[in-house]
């Protein structure tokens, strides 16, 4: 058992791993809700519904792209 990866030793940073990550979760949950980063949750829910491809207004323009504005 020389090496650090048989025994208790690969426990145990397994276990400091595991803290490390907790303490580091818990930090940045801790971080987002004193910054109100949960308040507009109406606003969130829509937005994966939400178009991000704009409508051509220009007729030119929609003759070159294949598509229609309405």
């Amino acid at each position: 058992m020389d090496s650090p990866w048989e025994g208790t030793t690969f426990l145990f940073m397994w276990l400091g791993f595991l803290v490390l990550m907790l303490i580091c979760i818990a930090s940045f949950f801790l971080w987002a809700i004193r910054r109100n980063q949960f308040t507009d949750q109406d606003r969130a829910r829509y937005l994966p519904l939400m178009s991000g491809i704009p409508a051509a207004d220009d007729p030119q323009e929609e003759a070159l792209t294949g598509r229609s504005g309405s």
